[in-house]
C-alpha cells in the first residue's frame, strides 16, 4: 500500500528567507548562514515527520483487519487418511488430481525389481483392516523407499506404503489386505464428502505439516511448529509446549475462541500448550462438544472455533473408525453451520491432521522452512536412528474450505501468488493472521499461502442446505 507522504505546500521552503526579512537588517554572510540554518531545520523536522507517518502506517497496516466478510473461522480437524485414499476417487472434475483416471501402484518389496505390483482399486473398506504406520521412521519407508533419506540422493517416489505395510503387518502372503493401504474409495461410499467438495472449494494439493503422526501436526497446526516433537510423545498429556499458539494469540488480541472436544484419552490440541493451562483458559475456552452444537443453533460461535473428534473407533475416520461413522459427523458439522444464524459470516475448513500412513501418489515438498531449529530423533525399525529436521512436509491430505462466500466446485491446486508456498496446515495459521491482523507466528507460517484469495465478496444463496446422508456398511 503506498503511503501519503505528501510534499510540503508549495512555497514553503521559498518562503523561508521572507520570514528572515522581518528581523533587522543582517550582514551578508550572517544571512546565508541562518538561511542555511533555518532550511536545515525545516528539513529535519519534515523528516522526522515523514518517518513517523511511516512508522505509524506501517504498524497501522500489519495490524488491521482484512474486510473480509468472514466474521467466524471454524475448523475441523479429522484424523489419518491420505488424499488419494480418500478423495482420489472423486469424479465430478476430471481436474482432480486423483488416482481414478490413472494407475498408481506399488511393489509388494520395494528392494525388488522383479516384486509383484499392488495397484489402487476403488474397493477400499469401511473399517480398515490395519493401522498402517505413520511414523517419521514409516512415513520416509513410504515416500523414499528407505527409513534414512537423504534429499540429493533419495527421490519422494511414493512407492513404499505397500512394502511398509506388509513389513509392518507380516502381510507377504496376503497381498489382497496390503493392498488396503492404496485402495480408494467411490464417490458413493463418501457421498458426504463429495457433495461439500462440488459444492464449495476442494484443494488437491494440500500437504500435512509433517510426514509423522497425529500430535506434531496438530502443533503445527495450531502453533506453527511442533517444538521439536515428532511423535506423539508425553508433553502433549501433560500441557507441556512453550511455544506461542493461536488460542494464546487469539486472547491477546481480544478475539473469540473456543475449543469444541469430543476426546477421550488425550488432551485437545488448545492443551496442548503450557500457557492455555497457566492462564486458565483451559477452563474456560475448551468445552464439550455438545456446547458447539447449542452456540451455532443460537448464533453464539466464538470468532475462532476449534473442534477436536473422538479418536479413534468411531467418528475420526482413525482405524478401526468405520468411514460412515466419519461421515456422519462431518454431516452434522456442516447441517449445525449450515442452520446457524451466523452461516452468512462463516468459514469452515475441514482437513485431516496427517495421511494415517494411507498411499498417496504426489511428493510432498522438500526444503521447507521449519517452524524453529530444532530437530527429532527416533529409531528407525531397522534399528538405526533418523533423525528429521522439519524442512520437508507431510502426504497430501483432504482438504475443503466450505462458506457462502467461495465459489461452487472449485479444484484448488497449487498457490496462484508469485513467491508464496504451498497449501499446508499452517496455511490456516496465516489465513487467520491475515483476516484479524495478526503477527505471523513462525517462519513456516510466513512461507505457507494463504488462501484468502479463495474467499470472494459475492454471497451465495444455493448453498446446499443438508448434506446428503452417509453410506451403508459395505
Amino acid at each position: 500500500m503506498p503511503l501519503n507522504n505528501k510534499p510540503p505546500p508549495a512555497g514553503v521552503l521559498a518562503a523561508t528567507p521572507h520570514v528572515i526579512d522581518y528581523y533587522p537588517p543582517i550582514k551578508p554572510a550572517s544571512r546565508t548562514r541562518l538561511q542555511a540554518v533555518a532550511i536545515t531545520v525545516l528539513l529535519t523536522i519534515m523528516t522526522v515527520f515523514s518517518l513517523g507517518t511511516f512508522f505509524l502506517l506501517s504498524v497501522s497496516i500489519h495490524a488491521r483487519p482484512s474486510s473480509s466478510p468472514i466474521k467466524n473461522v471454524v475448523v475441523l480437524v479429522q484424523e489419518n487418511l491420505s488424499f488419494d485414499v480418500f478423495a482420489g476417487g472423486l469424479t465430478y472434475n476430471p481436474d482432480i488430481d486423483g488416482v481414478v483416471n490413472h494407475t498408481y501402484c506399488n511393489p509388494a518389496n520395494v528392494s525388488d525389481p522383479a516384486s509383484p505390483q499392488v495397484c489402487a482399486q476403488s474397493t477400499a473398506k469401511n473399517v480398515a483392516a490395519d493401522d498402517p504406520d505413520h511414523s517419521i521412521a514409516g512415513g520416509n519407508q513410504q515416500v523414499y523407499s528407505t527409513y534414512h533419506p537423504h534429499l540429493d540422493a533419495h527421490a519422494p517416489s511414493m512407492q513404499g506404503f505397500v512394502s511398509e505395510q506388509i513389513a509392518a503387518y507380516g502381510l507377504d502372503a496376503d497381498l489382497p489386505r496390503a493392498a488396503e493401504v492404496i485402495n480408494y474409495y467411490s464417490p458413493d461410499h463418501v457421498p458426504v464428502f463429495n457433495a461439500l467438495a462440488s459444492n464449495y472449494v476442494l484443494f488437491d494439493r494440500w500437504f500435512a505439516a509433517v510426514p509423522g503422526p497425529t500430535n506434531p501436526n496438530r502443533a503445527y497446526l495450531t502453533s506453527g511448529t511442533s517444538a521439536g516433537h515428532g511423535a506423539n510423545d508425553n508433553d502433549f498429556l501433560t500441557s507441556s509446549l512453550p511455544q506461542v499458539s493461536i488460542f494464546q494469540q487469539l486472547s491477546a488480541a481480544n478475539l473469540s475462541w473456543t475449543n469444541y472436544s469430543n476426546t477421550t484419552d488425550f488432551l485437545p490440541d488448545a492443551q496442548f500448550y503450557a500457557w492455555t493451562q497457566s492462564s486458565g483458559a483451559a477452563a474456560t475456552h475448551v468445552k464439550p462438544l455438545d456446547q458447539f452444537f447449542a452456540d451455532a443453533a443460537a448464533g453464539a460461535l466464538p470468532q475462532f472455533s476449534w473442534i477436536n473428534p473422538e479418536c479413534c473407533q468411531y467418528t475420526s475416520f482413525h482405524p478401526p473408525s468405520p468411514i460412515n461413522m466419519g461421515e456422519a459427523f462431518v454431516k452434522r458439522i456442516y447441517d449445525a453451520l449450515r442452520a446457524s444464524p451466523q452461516w452468512k459470516d462463516t468459514l469452515f475448513v475441514l482437513t485431516f491432521d496427517e495421511h494415517g500412513g494411507f498411499a498417496d501418489h504426489v511428493s510432498p515438498p522438500e526444503g521447507v522452512p521449519p517452524g524453529d531449529a530444532l530437530a527429532y530423533s527416533e529409531q528407525a525399525p531397522d534399528g538405526k536412528t533418523t533423525t528429521f529436521r522439519f524442512d520437508r512436509l507431510g502426504v497430501r491430505v483432504p482438504t475443503v474450505l466450505v462458506s457462502p462466500w467461495v465459489g461452487k466446485g472449485v479444484v484448488q491446486g497449487r498457490p496462484g501468488g508469485a513467491g508464496e508456498g504451498e497449501f499446508t496446515h499452517t496455511s490456516i495459521l496465516k489465513f487467520v493472521a491475515e483476516l484479524w491482523g495478526l503477527d505471523v507466528l513462525t517462519p513456516r507460517v510466513e512461507w505457507s499461502a494463504s488462501f484468502g484469495n479463495l474467499v470472494t465478496n459475492v454471497f451465495r444463496a444455493d448453498a446446499v442446505e443438508r448434506l446428503p446422508e452417509p453410506a451403508g456398511e459395505w
